[in-house]
């Protein structure tokens, strides 16, 4: 999903298919989207993690396909969390942190909200925060996607797509910012206009490389949206839900609900505004985006 593949990726994504009616009578269109994002969450740690994340990409529609590919640079004050598929996971450690006195952040599981505390999955080990000074800038891993409509219908509004997905492992392991390793999904999409309300609803599953000594669950994707143009079109607001099931042990997947606020202008070009809240442990507290469109 994307996000980071989780309720970002998923909004943008909706908010883009929400405004892609102006240019279904195209043969083809290239696109630049890209979103800013602050994040903030213990993601069932001890320590909040606070992260901004700026993503860039690009999506290509031609006929029934729809290519686009997308990369974040992130920016983050804690070693606890790290992205899988661009979606945060609670790791609870990062290879390479120097933590003080206290060594380095350790993790056989995530446990309780205590510094070391203890949960189905084992113990997490988390340094004191006055001897931790980290903060780490850098790219994240880049996501591809391929999704092909395997029926539409301006008639009736509806639209069914599959897609393939993947994740190259290029980001620096050390950073945090990614698993060192491939990460792949697929699943289906669905759409439905009736006039001016829009529904929108993906399920996928994903298969998540494992860090070097943390073994991660390969989780269903998914979300579900609800949109309304206003204004002739010129604006639409969004409702959804988004998540995965469990990716790690002992600790329920994140899902999130977020509203987004979308205006259009007759070039082609949009802006989007998306608050958002973790309904879920595993899941950032809350996260603010804004998101820009423009045809190319």
């Amino acid at each position: 999903m994307e996000t980071t593949r989780t309720a970002l990726v998923v909004l943008a994504a909706a908010a883009l298919a929400a405004a892609a009616g102006a240019a279904m009578g195209q043969e083809s269109q290239l696109t630049y989207s890209g979103s800013l994002q602050f994040a903030s969450g213990d993601y069932t740690l001890s320590e909040t993690t606070s992260s901004f994340l700026l993503f860039n990409g690009f999506s290509y529609r031609k006929g029934k396909w729809n290519l686009t590919a997308s990369i974040p640079l992130i920016e983050q004050d804690s070693p606890y969390v790290t992205y899988v598929g661009g979606a945060p996971v609670p790791s609870g450690r990062r290879q390479g942190v120097e933590t003080g006195s206290t060594g380095t952040a350790g993790i056989s599981g995530v446990g309780s909200a205590n510094s070391s505390g203890t949960g189905r999955g084992g113990t997490v080990i988390v340094p004191d925060p006055q001897t931790l000074d980290f903060n780490e800038t850098g790219l994240g891993d880049p996501v591809f996607r391929a999704e092909f409509a395997v029926s539409q219908s301006q008639i009736s509004g509806m639209r069914f797509g599959v897609y393939g997905t993947a994740k190259p492992p290029l980001a620096d392991e050390d950073s945090g910012f990614g698993t060192g390793e491939w990460d792949y999904g697929a699943g289906i999409t669905v759409s439905k206009r009736a006039g001016s309300v829009l529904f929108l609803a993906d399920l996928g599953y994903w298969i998540f490389g494992d860090l070097p000594d943390f073994e991660l669950q390969d989780p269903v994707a998914y979300s579900l949206g609800l949109g309304h143009s206003l204004v002739g079109g010129r604006y639409s607001v969004l409702g959804s839900v988004s998540g995965y099931t469990e990716t790690v042990d002992g600790v329920d997947g994140p899902i999130e609900a977020g509203l987004t606020v979308s205006r259009f202008n007759n070039s082609g070009r949009s802006f989007n505004v998306t608050l958002s809240a973790g309904l879920t442990e595993s899941a950032p507290d809350y996260a603010l985006s804004t998101g820009w469109r423009v045809g190319l």
